[in-house]
C-alpha cells in the first residue's frame, strides 16, 4: 500500500509541479513572442521556426535512446542497484558526447545550404549562418548533461528538472525581452537562448552530484550484460521511431518555407505557440507519471492492477485534451485577433484541421508513455516508417498540386495518424505490455475520436452564426462547449465501464 502510495503521489508531484511550470512558462513565451513579432517582424519569426524544424532532423543523431535509457533506469532504481546505476549513468554520458558530437558536425555541413530551404532564396533581411550556429550551438549544449535529467525523471523526481528548466526558461525569456526592446538584436536573442541552456546544465548537473554522490563511485562496475543486449536489440526500434518522429513532426515548417515562403511559416507558428504550450502543459501532466508506470512494471505488479492503471490515465488524459482542444478551437481566433490582429487569423478550414490534427496527438500520449514505461520500442520498429511515408507523401503532393497550403500539410499528418498511429500504438501496447484487452480498447478509443470530432466540427460550424468578435459572448460560448463536452465524456465513459474515471476515488487518491 505504502509504495503505491508512493507512486501516486509522486506522479501528482510531477504533473503538478510541471503543469504549473508550463502555464507559466506558455503566459511569458507569449509576452516573449509579442514583442518578437512587433519589434522584428514576421520573417525573423518564421526564420526562427524553420530552424526549430531543421534542428529537429539534426536531433535524429539522438536515436530516441532518451526514453529507452529511462526505461533502463527503473529496475536498478525499484532495487536500489547503486553500482548498477552508476555504471548506466558512465554509459549514457559517453553516448550523449557522442551525439552532441554528430549533431555538431551535421549542422556544421548543413549551414552552406540553409537559403535553398526558403522559398525564392529569400534570407537577404539577415545573416543566416550566424543565426543558425547561434540556434545550433543551443541544442548541442542540451545534450551535454541530458543523462543526468534523465535520472531525476525515471527516478520519479521529474519535477526537479521541471524546476530547473521552468524557472531557467522563465528568466531567459525576461531578458531576451529587455535585449529587444534596448538592441532589437536576432542574434542577441539567439545568443542568450544558449547562455541560459549552459547555465541551466551546470545547475542541474550540480543538483545531480549532490543528491547522487556513489555516481562517481563503482568506476570497475559495467552494465548488466541483459540491459546491454535490450539496447542491441531495441536500436532498430528506437531508430525507426525517430525517424518518424523527425518526418511527422519536423517537416511542417520545412515544407511552407520551401513551398510557400517564410511569412507562411510566421503564421503558422503562432498557432503552434499556443498548441506547444498546451502541448507541453498537457504533456507534462501526462508524461510526468511514466516513471510511476514503469516502477509499477519493474514492480511486477499484477496484469489486472497495471490495465485499471491504465484505462483510468487513459479516460484522464483524453479529457484533459479535449478541454483544450475545445478550449483552443473555440478561442484561439479570438485570441490571436486581439493578441497581434486580424490578419494573423486563419480561416475555418485549417482552423479545424490544426485543432484535429492537435487532438488526436493529445490522445495518443498515454498509449507513447505505455510503450516507453514498457521499453516496446523493437516492435515499434516499421509502425514509424510507414507513418512517415504516408505523412510526408501526402503533405508534398497536396501541397505542390493543390492549392491549400497549410491545410496540405496538416491533411499529411492526419491522414498518418487515422491510417497507421491510432490502431497501431495500442496493438504494440495490449499485445506485448498489457497482454490483452486490445479489441475493448479500440471501441473506446473510437468513441473519443467521434467525440472528438463532432465537437470540433460543431464548434468550427458555429463560427458562422455566432459573432466571435464579441469576446465575452466568445468565453461564454466556450464555457458552453466546454461543459457539453464534459457531460458527454463521462456519460460516454461510464457506460462504456463504471470502473474507469470513478471521480470519487480519484479525489480520494489526490486526498490521501
Amino acid at each position: 500500500m505504502r509504495n503505491n502510495l508512493s507512486r501516486t503521489h509522486a506522479a501528482l508531484l510531477n504533473s503538478s509541479i510541471a503543469s504549473i511550470g508550463q502555464i507559466a512558462t506558455l503566459v511569458m513565451q507569449f509576452v516573449a513572442r509579442t514583442f518578437f513579432i512587433h519589434i522584428l517582424g514576421q520573417q525573423y519569426l518564421g526564420l526562427n521556426g524553420l530552424f526549430t524544424n531543421i534542428l529537429t532532423f539534426l536531433n535524429f543523431a539522438e536515436l530516441g535512446i532518451g526514453s529507452a535509457i529511462t526505461y533502463a533506469l527503473y529496475q536498478p532504481l525499484a532495487s536500489d542497484n547503486k553500482p548498477q546505476i552508476a555504471a548506466l549513468m558512465r554509459q549514457f554520458k559517453k553516448w550523449y558526447q557522442y551525439i552532441a558530437l554528430v549533431v555538431t558536425v551535421g549542422g556544421l555541413i548543413l549551414t552552406p545550404f540553409l537559403p535553398y530551404l526558403v522559398h525564392n532564396q529569400a534570407t537577404n533581411f539577415v545573416n543566416v549562418y550566424i543565426a543558425f550556429l547561434l540556434a545550433l550551438g543551443n541544442t548541442v549544449a542540451s545534450y551535454l548533461v541530458s543523462y543526468k535529467r534523465t535520472l531525476l525523471i525515471a527516478n520519479q523526481q521529474g519535477y526537479l528538472n521541471t524546476i530547473n528548466t521552468i524557472g531557467y526558461s522563465l528568466v531567459q525569456q525576461i531578458v531576451q525581452v529587455i535585449c529587444l526592446l534596448l538592441y532589437a538584436n536576432f542574434y542577441l536573442y539567439l545568443f542568450i537562448q544558449l547562455l541560459f541552456m549552459v547555465i541551466s546544465n551546470i545547475h542541474v548537473s550540480h543538483v545531480v552530484d549532490k543528491m547522487y554522490p556513489y555516481l562517481d563511485d563503482y568506476r570497475n562496475e559495467r552494465v548488466d550484460g541483459n540491459t546491454l543486449s535490450y539496447f542491441k536489440k531495441n536500436i532498430v526500434g528506437m531508430l525507426s521511431s525517430k525517424i518518424g518522429g523527425i518526418v511527422v513532426n519536423g517537416t511542417d515548417n520545412i515544407l511552407l518555407s520551401y513551398f510557400i515562403g517564410l511569412d507562411a511559416v510566421g503564421l503558422y507558428s503562432n498557432y503552434t505557440l499556443i498548441l506547444n504550450g498546451l502541448t507541453n502543459v498537457l504533456n507534462q501532466a501526462v508524461t510526468s507519471v511514466a516513471s510511476s508506470v514503469g516502477n509499477l512494471a519493474a514492480s511486477h505488479g499484477t496484469q489486472e492492477k497495471q490495465k485499471r492503471v491504465f484505462y483510468n490515465y487513459y479516460a484522464l488524459s483524453t479529457l484533459l485534451v479535449l478541454f483544450a482542444t475545445v478550449g483552443f478551437t473555440a478561442f484561439s481566433s479570438t485570441f490571436i485577433r486581439y493578441w497581434i490582429g486580424s490578419r494573423y487569423i486563419y480561416t475555418q478550414l485549417p482552423l479545424f484541421l490544426i485543432a484535429l490534427n492537435f487532438y488526436f496527438q493529445g490522445i495518443r500520449q498515454p498509449v507513447i508513455t505505455y510503450t516507453n514505461a514498457y521499453g516496446l520500442y523493437w516492435y515499434a520498429r516499421y509502425k514509424s516508417i510507414f507513418e512517415s511515408i504516408v505523412n510526408l507523401v501526402i503533405s508534398v503532393v497536396l501541397i505542390k498540386f493543390t492549392g491549400l497550403g497549410i491545410s496540405a500539410v496538416l491533411l499529411g499528418t492526419i491522414s498518418s495518424n487515422v491510417l497507421v498511429n491510432l490502431w497501431w500504438e495500442p496493438l504494440i501496447v495490449f499485445k506485448w505490455g498489457l497482454k490483452k484487452g486490445y479489441l475493448k480498447f479500440m471501441l473506446l478509443n473510437v468513441i473519443y475520436i467521434i467525440l472528438g470530432v463532432s465537437m470540433l466540427g460543431l464548434i468550427v460550424y458555429s463560427t458562422q452564426i455566432i459573432d466571435y468578435n464579441n469576446i465575452l459572448l466568445n468565453i461564454l460560448t466556450t464555457a458552453g462547449f466546454e461543459l457539453l463536452m464534459f457531460i458527454i465524456f463521462l456519460i460516454v465513459t461510464r457506460l462504456f465501464s463504471a470502473n474507469i474515471f470513478n471521480v470519487k476515488v480519484l479525489l480520494a487518491k489526490i486526498k490521501r
